[in-house]
């Protein structure tokens, strides 16, 4: 038969077991933010020569670079602002991608009437090298013909380029439009005639038809929201 202290130590044995088996359990919560996001403010909508923000996060710390490819098809970098800079960026925090001298990132002065954006990620730094020259980014080597063929597809070319061998990326993309409320002002009914002349918000100045091929929304040409991985 126990004795007073064998007893005091069963019960509070008992106790303890009775507290761990009550206590709930820690289970990890994944992260409903993607591994990249990029987005501009005024929801990408902007005036000619309006200054553009552009915004990037990401859900952990990673490696990130950023391009931007105009309708002729001209690509500049907008992360890091010199290869030679810091990829590296925190997750979780938003940062506002700023060109020299501390302004907006780009003027929106595209002729064409939009723009696009590829953020890409990656856990490893992306290798810039080929595509930089005396410590600069290489304009030339940045901008191909595929890029304004088709915005996404040579970014993304580009990108692979840069890849860290062995390594993955994930990227977003967004699409911008310069001038899109005026061009709708303008054409608000494109039925009257056979055609006209005048400045269309995707394909700059030329000559628009009756059946209205330039009254387009911005989902003709935008990308959805999403990233992805390559």
């Amino acid at each position: 038969m126990p004795n007073g202290r064998e007893s005091y130590m069963w019960t509070a044995l008992f106790l303890v077991a009775s507290h761990a088996a009550a206590a709930p359990v820690a289970v990890p919560v994944a992260s409903k933010d993607p591994p990249v996001r990029v987005w501009f403010n005024s929801g990408g909508n902007y005036a000619y020569g309006d200054r553009a923000k552009v915004y990037a996060k990401s859900a952990h710390d990673t490696y990130l670079i950023v391009l931007r490819s105009d309708g002729a098809g001209r690509v500049r970098v907008l992360f890091p602002l010199e290869p030679q800079d810091d990829q590296r960026i925190s997750g979780g925090k938003k940062y506002e991608l700023k060109s020299r001298g501390g302004r907006e990132a780009f003027v929106a002065d595209d002729s064409s009437g939009h723009g696009t954006v590829l953020a890409a990620v990656s856990e490893s730094p992306f290798r810039v090298d080929q595509l930089a020259q005396n410590g600069r980014w290489d304009t030339r080597a940045l901008s191909s013909p595929r890029v304004k063929d088709d915005a996404e597809s040579g970014l993304l070319e580009l990108v692979q380029r840069m890849r860290p061998p062995g390594q993955r990326f994930d990227y977003d993309v967004a699409t911008y439009v310069v001038s899109e409320q005026y061009a709708h002002d303008l054409y608000r009914d494109p039925y009257v005639g056979s055609g006209w002349w005048g400045y269309g918000p995707w394909w700059g100045y030329g000559r628009g038809i009756g059946a209205g091929l330039w009254l387009r929304s911005r989902d003709f040409y935008g990308y959805p929201r999403g990233w992805r991985h390559w």
